[in-house]
């Protein structure tokens, strides 16, 4: 075969996969933050659909960090999908490792970049300057523009009702969590059976687990085992997406 023929073979290839299916592998990547012009009503309990898939969403705040590739590869060893909410400053400390998480398919979120609770909220307007910050630096690393926010410490008590409004209106999409594996206390084994307990609680309750973890060393030392017991367990680990409805913590404590 000819050498020009060869190079453009591949891109012959791309073109009629394009033109057959209607999109391209990276624009299925990137449909997934798209919210195509109305953000969907947050919920206080995810509940099983009628199918009943075992399916848990794990979630990583704090990153990226120099654990960040091991624990994707972790995550790639249990055929298992994440969320990682990223701060501003570690993006440009590993603007690579951010690369990679997007290469690899893994939902990439937002956490701000100042991570001091007083100064971010201050005001509905710090909150979102915050966010619109992070956002644009995620931007400038990926080509990204990610929707997802996880505000630090999460929304109670402190993302009060005008804030949420003010986030929601510049097309920001907030998650919080309802399975806390309690690494950022323990940071040893001993949080892998703080979260199992609390899976247990909320199957019974009828939810879907979504876990909240951190993207450090500690965390990355233990994690596997947890994934082995949601392997074992039948789950289908995912990433969220801009369809579903954000999980958040209501406004007054229940």
């Amino acid at each position: 075969m000819p050498y020009r023929v060869k190079k453009i073979l591949p891109l012959l290839v791309l073109c009629s996969f394009i033109l057959t299916t209607g999109f391209s592998p990276i624009d299925q990547v990137q449909n997934r933050y798209e919210t195509k012009g109305k953000i969907p009503e947050p919920v206080y309990s995810m509940r099983h659909n009628e199918k009943k898939i075992k399916v848990c969403y794990l979630t990583f705040d704090d990153g990226p960090s120099e654990s960040s590739e091991k624990i994707m590869g972790l995550l790639n060893q249990y055929h298992a999908k994440a969320t990682f909410f990223l701060l501003g400053k570690h993006i440009l400390k590993f603007p690579e490792v951010v690369r990679n998480m997007k290469r690899e398919d893994f939902t990439i979120g937002l956490h701000g970049v100042s991570h001091d609770y007083k100064k971010l909220y201050s005001s509905e307007k710090s909150v979102v300057e915050d966010m619109i910050d992070d956002q644009n630096i995620t931007m400038e690393v990926t080509g990204l523009r990610t929707p997802f926010i996880r505000t630090p410490y999460g929304s109670y008590p402190f993302m009060k009702e005008s804030y949420r409004r003010a986030v929601v209106n510049h097309g920001f999409i907030m998650w919080d969590w309802n399975v806390d594996s309690y690494d950022w206390r323990y940071r040893d084994w001993r949080f892998v059976q703080q979260t199992i307990k609390q899976i247990k609680k909320v199957e019974k309750e009828g939810q879907v687990p979504v876990l909240l973890l951190h993207d450090r060393t500690y965390t990355l030392r233990h994690i596997e085992s947890l994934l082995l017991y949601l392997q074992q367990h039948k789950y289908q680990m995912k990433g969220i997406d801009a369809s579903m409805n954000p999980l958040q913590f209501p406004l007054k404590k229940q």
